[in-house]
């Protein structure tokens, strides 16, 4: 799995979660929405993603 773990990332990471609440998506919510667990989707948040997920993410949060 390609995980994301440079610190450059980090802020991408943060942006995720900041717009995620601000359009109102709880993590189940957004895994409804991406496919991805809420477990993957916490892990993504966190820095600790693959790059399919953050994709997938970001596609739903546009």
């Amino acid at each position: 799995m390609d995980h994301v773990s440079n610190p450059q990332h980090a802020d991408a990471h943060d942006s995720i979660t900041s717009r995620r609440l601000a359009k109102g998506y709880s993590l189940d919510d957004l895994a409804i929405a991406t496919g991805l667990t809420v477990e993957e989707i916490t892990a993504t948040e966190e820095g600790r993603g693959s790059a399919n997920h953050v994709e997938r993410i970001e596609g739903v949060l546009k």
